[in-house]
């Protein structure tokens, strides 16, 4: 994986500030790439899911615990590293199908 990240480095350098869109495409591989050699995967990829425009004004969306019920006064909202996650369009979910 180290060698991976090291290939990535090299490719986001080669470009001298050129090409923002390649730019933000390496990094958002190497981000991955970091974030797999520190952390334990036990699934696989099912589905990446883009968050797109609904057109409903400036929103955000949540990440909530339903909590097995549909009364949304019982829910709670996920917290990660001691913030809530807001999510706006143009984020992207990864969801994993977790193996048997």
């Amino acid at each position: 994986m180290q060698k991976i990240i090291s290939f990535i480095e090299n490719e986001i350098n080669s470009l001298n500030g050129n090409n923002k869109e390649l730019y933000l495409k390496l990094y958002l591989l190497k981000q991955l790439t970091v974030y797999l050699l520190q952390n334990k995967i036990e699934g696989k990829v099912e589905k990446i899911i883009p968050l797109i425009n609904t057109y409903t004004g400036y929103s955000e969306y949540r990440v909530m615990n339903d909590c097995e019920s549909d009364n949304k006064e019982l829910w709670i909202e996920y917290i990660y590293e001691n913030n809530k996650i807001r999510l706006n369009t143009g984020d992207i979910l990864v969801k994993m199908k977790h193996l048997k």
